[in-house]
């Protein structure tokens, strides 16, 4: 089954920097995708590590990925006691949470605001396979968590105190309150809705958890290691695009040709994806409704990686810095 439907040739509009809306390149779907069969279509394509919630060594598992700088999966929260299946439902989510919501049409690449009752209520009647002549397919992005859910992250002790927001391995803390940034965040995806390639923001550690789904929803997350994040901008720039503008959605030839290990992996309810720092990665949403919540670290290693490698790069693209990376390790000092 191909990964990627012809686009239309006429549409070679590029994107700016900015965000303005344009035309997609093509037209993804996950239809007849399985994790088995899109790792064994590339010698250079390799499953994610999982390793279970309650495994003894989980805490070593963690920090032997962080310093291989490769992704994990930690698997099982759902079947934790704790977990709170009142709470990471969409309709407690349309109920309790923040009214409005922010939307991508993924055929157009347009960003927009819409009530968060309209935007469930489109989900739901949303084919979950794209095709050619639809005009409208959303993806909620970049939502508020609710308050509710940030308490249970802090104080369940379900997921480890390592990956936690905010946590006490957490480099962002020592940001003043008035520069603090807010990276827990809420995402309502659909099948076939796509964030692109992409690095998570100044070098920092990325982490998912899929809170819910619908109708089988699941998530699949293509992944290179920290190291790679130089030879994948090269290997963008060979293929006329730009890494760091996050415009383009790459198909399964383009990753087979970069020869770059690629790491597979299909999210499912109770999954925490771990995204290591530089680590270039694009998620493509697949079947029913996915509701996931995310949150990014900063490491001291992401620091120094984010100050000589990431910056300089921001400087040429003319892409805000966000995170304050100076301020934070003068703070750290």
């Amino acid at each position: 089954m191909p990964d990627i439907i012809t686009p239309n040739p006429q549409s070679k509009q590029r994107p700016d920097v900015t965000g303005s809306p344009f035309r997609t390149k093509g037209l993804i779907t996950t239809k007849g995708w399985t994790l088995a069969g899109l790792v064994n279509k590339a010698p250079n394509f390799h499953p994610v590590n999982r390793v279970h919630c309650r495994d003894p060594g989980l805490i070593q598992t963690i920090r032997t990925h962080e310093n291989s700088g490769t992704p994990l999966i930690i698997q099982g929260f759902h079947e934790h006691e704790s977990w709170p299946t009142h709470l990471f439902t969409l309709d407690w989510l349309n109920e309790h949470g923040n009214p409005g919501a922010s939307a991508r049409n993924v055929r157009n690449w347009s960003d927009f605001d819409l009530p968060l009752s309209e935007l469930i209520s489109k989900l739901r009647a949303t084919q979950v396979y794209a095709n050619e002549i639809e005009t409208e397919r959303l993806y909620g992005k970049d939502a508020e968590c609710p308050h509710e859910w940030a308490t249970w992250l802090s104080t369940s002790n379900v997921l480890p105190g390592e990956v936690l927001p905010h946590g006490t391995h957490d480099y962002l803390n020592y940001l003043p309150v008035s520069f603090d940034v807010q990276t827990l965040m809420c995402y309502l995806g659909v099948g076939d809705t796509f964030t692109p390639f992409h690095k998570d923001l100044c070098s920092s550690s990325g982490q998912n958890l899929m809170c819910y789904t619908e109708n089988g929803g699941s998530s699949f997350w293509f992944m290179t290691e920290s190291s790679a994040a130089p030879a994948m901008a090269e290997y963008f720039h060979k293929i006329n695009e730009e890494l760091d503008f996050e415009t383009h959605v790459v198909t399964l030839e383009e990753l087979r040709r970069s020869k770059l290990n690629i790491y597979i992996a299909e999210q499912q309810l109770g999954d925490l994806v771990l995204v290591p720092p530089r680590s270039c990665h694009q998620v493509i949403n697949n079947g029913g409704i996915t509701m996931k919540t995310s949150w990014s670290r900063m490491t001291l290693k992401g620091l120094t990686n984010s100050l000589y490698h990431e910056l300089p790069i921001y400087h040429r693209v003319c892409r805000p810095e966000t995170y304050k990376v100076k301020l934070n390790i003068y703070r750290a000092l």
